[in-house]
Order: structure tokens, then C-alpha cells, then sequence
């Protein structure tokens, strides 16, 4: 199926580095090159990218010379045992995403005529649904639908769900509310509170609350300073008057791993999801003024994006599911992770 052609100009560059791709006729791309290089510039490693596109490596990597070839540019460049995107490449992922976002729009719309829901659904989550929320959610949509529809999970940060939301490789995802996204819709499905975790063998286990100034006796570690909750968090100490606080953890889980197999004064100001359910040893700490319902979970997707029956049978799904903590509410706009 040939879908672009490129004259002998190829790439156009600019003094920064390559701007943009010009198209003319003699050119044979077709739409597996496309999809191969998409699948090797997300994984960056021709073995693992074989494997997922169930070709051998050859196949691959004469599918990627050919299109160097016909674009005249270096699309990635070796880096020991995996590959880097070139500029040129990275120039070419994001027209290529694209290209491949409006063709799925296409067959999804033909798709979405039928009155039978099947295939896939792209779903990428933080770590905070993944206690009992989602597997359940999943296992009842699932169940409700006879298993013609799958749903294929992937983690991420808000930040890079909510990019793959824009790109199309996502169709929708469990995160944060990120401020100045028109095109993303944002439902509310869950809350998490924000609490103190010490280990079972740490003085303050035996509190069921302390206050913010107790907090400057604890060995105190909290999630990164950079990420939309850590500002969070750390805003909020500073103004509690909390000082000496390690701000150096992106998620629950690496934060309760630690906690888990350190003790001492080690203290943890983390939510109450998955990082701390996985370790039987810690033990949760009210800290008296962090506000209720800290941290809301919300389901994303782009409303701008034509969706699959299946992917809009799912968004339907999970907004009268009966296991959200929060149908009904209208919440205040809460950070991401």
C-alpha cells in the first residue's frame, strides 16, 4: 500500500537541524515501514521491535535501511546494543504518529457503525489504580462484554500518559489533571489520601495521627520535586513550617520498597495506593491538616480523536462503574502524578 513519495530533496533542514518533510512523486513507502519504524522508535532496540511486531530481525532492519534510503537521512544511529533517534528520526516519529493517528480514526468511524463492540483497547495507567480499582474494572468490563473487547495496559507518569493521549498510541488513560489540556477530557473515578508510612518498628507506629511539626523529627521522604504532586507536597510543607525533607521519588511503589527495608527514623509521606499496600510491614499515620481526598485519579482520553466502538463502550463503562469512588461528584482540579 504506498501512501507517501519523496522526491530526491528529502528532508528540508534549517540551521537548527531538520524542519520538516517534503513530498513529491517516485517513492514506494508503504504502511508496514511506517509501523515498523513507529514500533523501533518507541522501544529503540531491533530485537525487542522484532519481537513485538512478530518479524524476524532482518525483515526489520531491510525495512528501516529501505526508508533511510528513500528519505536520504539517517533515521537512528547504533548506542551499544540499542539504537537513538536521530533528529531526522525524531522529525519523522512525529509526522508519523500522526499519519498512523488519522488512519485508525478511519477505521475506527467505519468500526463504529457496527452494532457489535470488539477489539482493543490502548489503556496506560499510573501506579495508583493498579490496588484493586483496575484489575477489577477490567475483569467487569471484560466479563460484561464476553471477552471480544481487550484491554492492553500500560504505566507511565501523567505527564507522558497525557503525551500519548495527543499522539494516538494511547486511547485512554488513569492519571493526573494536568492544567491547559482543552483536547483532553478528565472524569474523576477514584481518591487517595496522603498520609505519613512508617515501618511496624518505628516509634510512631503506635500513633494513629501526629501533626505537621512532628513530621521534623522523622527521617522524611517524599515524591520528586519537579513532578505535579511533589510540587504539591512541597508547597505544602514549606508553608507547615516542615523542614529537611528528601524530595527524590517519582511513584508509591519505589517509595514503599525503600521504606519497607530501612528502618530507623525513616518516615514516608506518600498515598494510601499500591505502594503501600504491597508491604505488609508499614504502617499508616494521619497527619493532622493534609487535606481529604488529596490526590484524585481521573480517566482520560482525547475528544478530538474519533474512538472505536470498543474504546467508547470502555469510556461509557467506566463512568456509571460502580466501583468509582466518586460518581455523582464534581471535584476541584487536582494535580497529576
Amino acid at each position: 500500500m504506498s501512501l507517501i513519495n519523496y522526491d530526491q530533496g528529502r528532508i528540508a533542514q534549517s540551521e537548527n537541524g531538520p524542519t520538516s518533510l517534503t513530498v513529491a512523486l517516485g517513492g514506494t513507502m508503504n504502511l508496514s515501514q511506517l509501523n515498523y519504524f513507529k514500533k523501533l522508535a518507541e522501544v529503540l532496540h531491533y530485537t525487542r521491535a522484532a519481537q513485538e511486531l512478530f518479524i524476524t530481525q532482518p525483515t526489520l532492519s531491510g525495512a528501516i535501511s529501505s526508508l533511510e534510503k528513500e528519505l536520504g537521512a539517517p533515521l537512528f544511529e547504533r548506542n551499544g546494543r540499542s539504537v537513538l533517534l536521530t533528529p531526522y528520526g525524531e522529525v519523522f516519529y512525529e509526522h508519523v504518529c500522526l499519519a498512523l493517528r488519522a488512519i485508525d480514526d478511519g477505521v475506527a468511524a467505519l468500526r463504529a457503525r457496527s452494532s457489535a463492540s470488539f477489539g482493543t483497547v490502548n489503556l496506560g495507567t499510573t501506579f495508583t489504580t493498579q490496588d484493586h480499582y483496575l484489575p477489577s474494572l477490567i475483569r467487569d468490563f471484560e466479563e460484561a462484554f464476553d471477552k471480544r473487547v481487550i484491554v492492553k495496559v500500560s504505566q507511565g507518569f501523567t505527564n507522558y500518559l497525557t503525551e500519548q493521549l495527543h499522539r494516538g498510541t494511547l486511547d485512554v488513560a488513569f492519571c493526573g489533571n494536568r492544567d491547559n489540556e482543552p483536547d483532553i477530557a478528565y472524569f474523576p473515578v477514584k481518591h487517595c489520601e496522603l498520609a505519613l508510612f512508617v515501618r511496624d518498628d518505628h516509634p510512631l507506629a503506635s500513633r494513629e495521627t501526629i501533626t505537621f511539626g512532628e513530621l521534623n523529627d522523622v527521617d522524611l521522604h517524599t515524591y520528586r520535586s519537579g513532578t505535579p504532586i511533589g510540587e504539591r507536597v512541597a508547597k505544602m510543607l514549606e508553608e507547615a513550617d516542615v523542614r529537611g525533607a528528601s524530595l527524590g521519588y517519582d511513584d508509591d511503589v519505589s517509595m514503599g520498597s525503600f521504606l519497607s527495608y530501612n528502618g530507623g527514623n525513616a518516615g514516608a509521606l506518600m498515598l494510601d495506593s499500591l505502594g503501600a499496600q504491597l508491604f505488609s510491614n508499614l504502617h499508616q499515620v494521619r497527619v493532622e491538616g493534609v487535606p481529604e481526598h488529596f490526590y484524585t485519579v481521573y480517566m482520560a482520553y482525547h475528544k478530538k480523536h474519533v474512538h472505536s466502538r470498543a474504546v467508547t463502550d470502555f469510556i461509557d463503562f467506566v463512568k456509571a462503574y460502580p466501583g468509582n469512588d466518586l460518581i455523582g461528584q464534581v471535584l476541584p482540579e487536582a494535580a497529576g502524578e
